[in-house]
C-alpha cells in the first residue's frame, strides 16, 4: 500500500508534471481511485475485527490519501474520518504496552514507534480534514520526533502537506 499512497502523494502535490493532465486523465485516476477507496471499506467491513490494528491504520490511511485524488466525495470522507476517530483510541491503548520499542529514547519527546508510524500520518489527515484543534499538540508532539535522516519519502510528503494544511 506504500507504493500506492506515494504515487497518489505525488499526484496530489502536482509532483508528476511529465504525465498528462488532461481532464479526461484526471477523471480516470479519480475513478480508479473511488474505486480502490471502496474495495479498501468492503476489505475493512469484512475483514476488520480480525485485522491487526497498524493494518487498520495502513488501510485508513491509503484511503485518506487516494480520496485526495480527483472530486471530492464527501460520503467517503466522512467515512474515514469517523473510522480514524474510533480507531485512535485503540492506536494510543496498544502502544502503552512495554514490548512497544522507543524512537528517540534520548529525548524528552521520547514516543513509541508504532504511534509515530500509524497515528501520526491518520492525524493529519484528519487534522486536514477536520480543522479539529485538539488533534494539532499530538501532532506537533509526534512530528517532534522526527529526523531528518530517517525519514521516508512518504515522511516528507506528509509534513509538507500538514505545513499546507496550516497556512491555508
Amino acid at each position: 500500500m506504500t507504493s500506492l499512497r506515494l504515487q497518489a502523494y505525488r499526484q496530489l502535490l502536482l509532483l508528476d508534471t511529465l504525465e498528462d493532465h488532461s481532464i479526461q486523465d484526471y477523471q480516470s485516476r479519480w475513478h480508479e481511485a473511488q474505486h480502490t477507496v471502496k474495495t479498501l471499506f468492503q476489505r475493512l467491513d469484512t475483514q476488520g475485527g480480525t485485522l491487526p490494528l497498524e493494518e487498520k491504520a495502513e488501510i485508513l490511511l491509503t484511503i485518506f490519501v487516494l480520496l485526495q485524488i480527483g472530486y471530492r466525495n464527501e460520503a467517503l470522507f466522512a467515512r474515514a474520518v469517523e473510522a480514524t476517530y474510533e480507531l485512535l483510541p485503540q492506536l494510543t491503548e496498544a502502544t502503552k504496552s512495554p514490548e512497544t520499542p522507543i524512537l528517540n529514547s534520548q529525548s524528552d519527546n521520547c514516543c513509541p514507534l508504532s504511534v509515530v508510524r500509524c497515528q501520526l500520518p491518520l492525524l493529519v489527515h484528519l487534522y486536514q480534514e477536520t480543522q479539529d484543534e485538539e488533534l494539532l499538540p499530538s501532532i506537533d508532539r509526534l512530528m517532534s520526533t522526527w529526523q531528518d535522516n530517517t525519514m521516508t519519502e512518504e515522511d516528507h510528503y506528509l509534513m509538507e502537506l500538514f505545513q499546507l494544511t496550516e497556512t491555508a
